[in-house]
């Protein structure tokens, strides 16, 4: 109880010096956009081993980047969406028309 109130004073008095100090302040909050994005891909890859089943409750996984070759899924185990193949797209980049099918 000693060391999470002690903890705490310190918090304060962080918060404190981080109203004045701009700098401190910047770097702490392009620290905490850097923690959201890790905390994201953590929870992106975690949802993705578990919904393919290679997550065991221990908290290990198999192959991370392991090829779905299953009827009727992609690579990544989704099942892929219904496009006509007449519909298409102009590519981002050289404007050329693109079959959406492919992709």
């Amino acid at each position: 109880v000693e060391r999470m109130e002690k903890a705490i004073s310190q918090l304060n008095a962080l918060k404190e010096r981080l109203k004045t100090d701009s700098y401190l302040l910047a770097m702490v909050e392009a620290l905490g956009h850097v923690i959201d994005e890790l905390c994201t891909d953590v929870c992106v890859d975690v949802h993705r081993w578990h919904r393919l089943d290679l997550l065991d409750l221990d908290g290990r996984h198999e192959a991370a980047n392991r090829v779905v070759d299953a009827a009727g899924y992609d690579i990544h185990g989704q099942v892929p969406e219904k496009v006509p193949k007449n519909e298409t797209f102009n590519c981002d980049h050289c404007g050329q028309k693109v079959g959406a099918a492919k992709f």
